[in-house]
């Protein structure tokens, strides 16, 4: 039997023939004064000042616990995505019109605008920027992959802003997410369905959907909004949407293999551990929106109640070796990092403009400092690499500790 939506269907982006009305600017940045060629050394123990400044109180962003604000780009279009580059030298925003512009990591100047024909004259919002993973088996390419609502997919070298193919299909396409060791990539859209791509042939390998069989649950009936491939599998990965459901999938196998219910998700919620045991979900309901399922399983571990602000989530990541977690949600418009283990909040940055739609970690900008033995919990705040967060019109960059 198909599942039945439990709760109100989350927002999408707005229609392309809005986005296209208007044009571009950047309207306000503030940067921290930084050398770029030093470590940042020293830390905020309170709230940064820009939260002193004298705006309305619904416009003043609040800051919980140890936040470092690095720098905040204001423009006067709603952004729905970011990625670092590989470097993590710049930061890429997608636009609701269809245009890309790279934010140099250390001055805030917009550096490079990736915009061809087809996007000016057919615009929808880009819904995703990816590029592949970095590792020592992939040489630094400065290539991004970007996905929009007109269903086209776009390769970007964008240092020289040129598209160096597309790839169109006919459906809204609503993310991406590339293989963790090979040259692949899968899409997501509208049509409940996954499409597999090798990125070198660019060309379709393989489908992931459902066979339509009577009471038999083996794929995705909604639109589907976040993916992610098992870290310690070749062959394996999930994915999670409009349905209320989570499918777990083997490219060996025709149909999803098995699945877990409860989660309503509207951005790119979900991830692994690094084992490839558990997998965290960020959901977009009012309730149970922060849980830990078993992957084996499929039973759900825990739910996280981190504190009193119940938002409903577009995102959230695990950060690498550590028992934290940064999610973004709105209904409150909050970023938030949070134990798991402790089941509380750690750090967070309430009242922003706008939904937190999605971020990016980039990496970490401090040195390690040597902890006082009269210590008795070390906090693992400073192992969170910097992050990039889109809210509204803005471009936010902070780091914690």
């Amino acid at each position: 039997m198909d599942p039945q939506r439990k709760a109100a269907a989350g927002p999408i982006a707005p229609s392309s023939v809005r986005a296209g009305r208007k044009s571009f600017a950047v309207t306000n940045t503030y940067i921290k004064n930084v050398n770029p060629q030093k470590e940042i050394v020293t830390v905020h123990t309170s709230t940064p000042h820009v939260e002193h400044r004298s705006f309305h109180s619904d416009q003043n962003q609040v800051y919980q616990g140890e936040v470092n604000v690095l720098s905040i780009i204001d423009t006067n279009k709603e952004i729905m995505c970011c990625k670092y580059t590989e470097e993590a030298r710049e930061v890429a925003a997608g636009f609701i019109d269809g245009t890309i512009r790279l934010f140099d990591c250390n001055t805030a100047n917009c550096v490079h605008t990736l915009v061809d024909d087809e996007c000016r004259a057919y615009p929808g919002p880009v819904t995703a920027i990816k590029h592949r993973p970095v590792s020592k088996a992939h040489p630094i390419t400065n290539v991004l992959l970007s996905c929009y609502v007109n269903g086209c997919i776009k390769c970007w070298k964008y240092k020289y802003e040129q598209c160096l193919y597309t790839i169109r299909e006919k459906r809204q396409t609503l993310g991406l997410c590339y293989h963790p060791r090979y040259s692949k990539f899968v899409t997501y859209g509208d049509d409940g369905k996954l499409n597999m791509y090798d990125e070198e042939a660019q060309t379709q390998e393989r489908a992931f959907y459902s066979s339509q069989r009577k009471n038999i649950m083996d794929g995705h009936t909604s639109r589907i909004f976040a993916c992610v491939f098992n870290p310690k599998s070749h062959h394996e990965l999930i994915s999670s949407g409009w349905d209320d459901t989570v499918m777990c999938w083997d490219d060996r196998q025709p149909y999803a293999t098995r699945y877990f219910s409860g989660v309503h998700m509207c951005g790119e919620g979900l991830d692994f551990d690094k084992p490839g045991k558990q997998v965290l979900t960020c959901s977009w309901q009012d309730k149970d929106s922060i849980q830990i399922w078993d992957y084996g399983s499929c039973k759900l571990i825990e739910t996280i109640m981190p504190d009193s602000y119940q938002s409903k989530l577009y995102c959230g990541k695990m950060v690498p070796q550590t028992t934290l977690i940064v999610c973004g949600g709105t209904e409150p418009n909050i970023l938030r990092v949070a134990d798991i283990n402790m089941k509380k909040t750690e750090c967070s940055v309430r009242n922003n403009p706008g939904g937190i739609y999605a971020f990016d970690f980039g990496t970490i900008r401090r040195k390690a400092t040597k902890i006082p033995d009269t210590y008795k919990k070390v906090s693992e705040i400073q192992n969170i690499p910097r992050v990039a967060f889109v809210t509204g019109k803005r471009l936010q960059t902070v780091d914690f500790g």
